[in-house]
């Protein structure tokens, strides 16, 4: 079989028309652009989880950055968890790991994420997460656990 401009302008044609269809949205999701917010505070670093309510659907999620997400899900009632994390401390220095690494502290109560009851219609556009309550604490360590936590190269700043 010869192939002729004429065939391969249809094959790509044919191509074009099965990649607008697969991939550029047909799957039913839309884009949502969030806010999250603790206290009146945009939450710095965290984590927001939409799960189907009733079990039935895929779970969309996103990574939380100065305040701002953005995820992709399908319209309807969501389950929403969110954490947040501030950091509350660098490791030590070690010759297995000479640069410190950031120690985060998850401060958000367990009804915003592994208690969470707070469910949102989404139907595009914009989500806006106020959230208002008593933030977690780091606890005190004892004496043991500090010298142990240090040995192991944690310290605060």
């Amino acid at each position: 079989m010869v192939i002729t401009p004429a065939h391969m302008l249809s094959i790509c044609l044919s191509a074009c028309l099965l990649l607008v269809s697969v991939g550029c949205g047909g799957d039913g999701k839309m884009e949502v652009q969030g806010v999250a917010t603790f206290n009146g505070q945009p939450i710095e670093k965290g984590y927001v989880e939409l799960a189907p309510v009733g079990g039935v659907g895929q779970f969309a999620s996103a990574d939380i950055q100065d305040g701002k997400f953005t995820l992709r899900t399908s319209p309807g009632l969501r389950q929403v968890k969110i954490t947040a994390q501030r950091k509350i401390g660098e490791t030590a220095p070690t010759e297995r790991i000479p640069n410190p690494e950031p120690i985060y502290f998850q401060y958000l109560p367990a009804e915003f994420n592994s208690a969470s009851q707070l469910q949102k219609d989404i139907q595009g556009g914009t989500l806006t997460l106020d959230l208002e309550g008593d933030e977690l604490q780091p606890q005190k360590l004892s004496g043991s656990d500090l010298q142990r936590k240090t040995r192991q190269g944690a310290t605060r700043r």
